[in-house]
């Protein structure tokens, strides 16, 4: 069971590393805590269209790998879980596998707003730009959604994880990203821009630290 924690662990490592291969810049994003989605997305596309291409395209070429080991990671949560909430347990595991799936291609799609990132390439990027924004929908509801059950089995004492380890599970802490999104810029482009991948590094180091004592 731990080896699915340490693989999951690792996934969530993988793809926080290819956030950064994507956009980190000392100089961090030009937009602010209450810019729109469009002005963040082009906060983005102008620090990835000033990046080497094989930098991105290999950090692109990271998400469905990161997606593929998030999901062998996800299955603990039905390995912590008791008997009579296997059903559920399932259905959180494979509503995660869903989501972080459709996060790997959201991740690899990242590569096409740095390399259409010239003005020139204008009308391409804006296409492409309106089908990354539909993405996270996809995402969010299926992450979402695993992540809620989870919340429930740990939070009703249905697995081997003490009660309280529901507050860091990764559906309470992405309800921070608002508050890590005013961060310092130089910060917040490390912390708020891999915090969806952050959530899962600290519950999964906290389910370690828990079942190894």
């Amino acid at each position: 069971m731990l080896t699915t924690v340490w693989v999951g662990l690792a996934g969530a490592l993988l793809m926080f590393a290819g956030d950064m291969l994507l956009y980190y810049t000392p100089k961090g994003f030009s937009y602010g805590p209450k810019s729109s989605k469009e002005e963040k997305i082009q906060g983005i596309i102008d620090v990835m269209k000033r990046l080497p291409a094989k930098r991105i395209m290999a950090a692109g070429m990271i998400g469905p790998i990161a997606a593929f080991l998030y999901c062998v990671g996800f299955y603990h949560i039905v390995l912590i879980s008791n008997e009579q909430s296997h059903t559920l347990a399932m259905a959180a595991f494979l509503l995660s596998c869903f989501g972080i799936i459709t996060g790997g291609a959201y991740h690899s799609h990242c590569v096409y707003l740095g390399l259409l990132g010239d003005d020139k390439y204008r009308n391409a990027l804006n296409i492409v730009a309106k089908y990354f924004q539909k993405l996270p929908l996809v995402l969010y509801a299926g992450e979402g959604a695993g992540f809620l059950l989870l919340i429930y089995l740990i939070a009703a004492g249905h697995t081997m994880l003490p009660r309280w380890m529901f507050l860091v599970s990764p559906g309470i802490l992405f309800l921070l990203k608002p508050a890590v999104g005013r961060l310092p810029r130089a910060i917040r482009v490390i912390v708020s821009g891999g915090w969806t991948n952050l959530i899962s590094v600290i519950y999964y180091a906290a389910v370690l630290v828990v079942l190894s004592i």
